[in-house]
C-alpha cells in the first residue's frame, strides 16, 4: 500500500512516491519473478455500496492509479490482489486494480482464480494467490485449493502460492501452529495449509498479513515464508517497531521447484525517504531468531550479510 487518497489526499507520499522504491530498486529487478502484495486498490472513486463496511477497525485504502508507474519503475511484474483490502471500494474498485495493473503491465493473481503464468528459462511457473476471506480460495476451505495446486502442477515446473493470513501487528511475529483469529476473524493455519499445499505440489510459500516479520522453514525441500511484514506503506499505518522493518527476500529455486539459496535484504520504512536500506540488517536477524526459535528442526541455515540455505 503505497499510499492512500482516503480519507485524504494528504496520506499520500509527498512526491508522489518517488522515493518509495529508490533503493529497493536494483534487488527487486535482480530477480526472474518479482512479486509483491498490493494490499488495497487502484481507485479515483468514493465510497461504494459493496465496499467495506462501516465499523470499528475499518481502514480503507486507494491509490491513484498512476501509482503504477512506481511499480513499475521498481521492476515488479507480479502482485497478489487477494488480501482483506482488494474490495475496499467493492467490485469497482477491484476491477480498476486489475485493469491498472494490466496497463502497467503487471501480471497479478487473485481470489477470483487469476493465475499469473511465467516462462523463465524454458521453465513453465505458476503464481496462484489466497487469503482468508468468504468466496472462492480460502485457506479455511483448502481442499480445493489443494486440488487446483496440483493441477497446475502437471502443467508446469514451479508453483508459486501467494498466502494472505495470519493475526496481525507487533505481538504477532511469532508463528503459531494453529488457527489464528484475529478481530473475531479466522485468518487460517498458516502452517498447517503451508505444508499440506507443498504435499500437493507447491514449490514455494509467499505468505503476507501479520504486517511484521515472521520466521520461514524447509519442508520437503521447499522453502516456506510465513510473513515478509510490510515492504512500503503510506501516512496512517504503524512503523514503529518490528512494523516499520522491511524484508526484501531473494530466492533460487532449481527446476525442480527445490529451494537452493536465499537472502533477506534487510530495509526499514521511513515516512520521508521511502523504504531504505538498513544497515544493521535487523529485518534478517529477527527472521533469523523467529525461524530457529518457532522452526528448530526444518530453519534453514543461516549465514552472514542476509544469507540463508538449505
Amino acid at each position: 500500500m503505497m499510499g492512500t487518497a482516503f480519507p485524504s489526499w494528504s496520506y499520500l507520499p509527498s512526491d508522489q512516491g518517488q522515493s518509495l522504491f529508490k533503493q529497493a530498486a536494483p534487488y527487486i529487478q535482480a530477480s526472474d519473478i518479482r512479486f509483491g502484495n498490493f494490499e488495497g486498490t487502484f481507485f479515483e472513486g468514493t465510497e461504494q455500496q459493496d465496499g467495506k463496511a462501516t465499523g470499528a477497525n475499518r481502514y480503507l485504502f486507494k491509490t491513484p492509479t498512476y501509482y503504477t508507474d512506481r511499480l513499475v519503475d521498481a521492476g515488479f511484474n507480479v502482485m497478489s490482489v487477494a488480501n482483506n483490502h482488494s474490495r475496499d471500494f467493492g467490485l469497482s474498485g477491484l476491477a480498476t486494480t486489475k485493469a491498472a495493473l494490466i496497463m502497467a503491465g503487471i501480471q497479478y493473481a487473485s481470489k477470483e482464480g487469476d493465475v499469473a503464468y511465467f516462462t523463465v528459462r524454458n521453465l513453465k511457473i505458476a503464481l496462484l494467490a489466497v487469503d482468508y476471506k468468504s468466496g472462492p480460495r480460502n485457506i479455511n476451505y483448502p481442499q480445493s485449493i489443494y486440488k487446483e495446486i496440483q493441477k497446475l502442477k502437471t502443467k508446469n515446473h514451479i508453483v508459486i502460492v501467494s498466502v494472505h493470513a495470519g493475526a496481525e501487528g507487533n505481538q504477532a511475529t511469532h508463528t503459531p501452529m494453529l488457527q489464528e483469529i484475529f478481530l473475531g476473524e479466522k485468518r487460517g493455519n498458516s502452517v498447517e495449509f503451508a505444508r499440506t499445499a507443498v504435499d500437493f505440489g507447491a514449490d514455494a510459500l509467499l505468505i503476507h498479513g501479520p504486517h511484521v516479520p515472521r520466521g520461514m522453514e524447509i519442508y520437503r525441500d521447499r522453502i516456506i515464508l510465513y510473513s515478509l511484514g510490510n515492504f512500503a506503506t503510506g501516512k496512517g499505518i504503524n512503523i514503529g517497531g518490528v512494523a516499520g522493518l522491511a524484508p526484501l527476500a531473494q530466492l533460487k529455486l532449481n527446476s525442480k521447484g527445490e529451494f537452493q539459496k536465499g537472502r533477506i535484504v534487510s530495509f526499514v520504512q521511513n515516512r520521508e525517504r521511502g523504504t531504505v536500506l538498513d544497515s544493521g540488517g535487523r529485518a534478517f536477524e529477527v527472521i533469523k531468531n523467529l525461524s530457529l526459535q518457532d522452526f528448530p528442526a526444518s530453519s534453514p541455515v543461516f549465514g552472514i550479510n542476509g544469507e540463508f540455505s538449505y
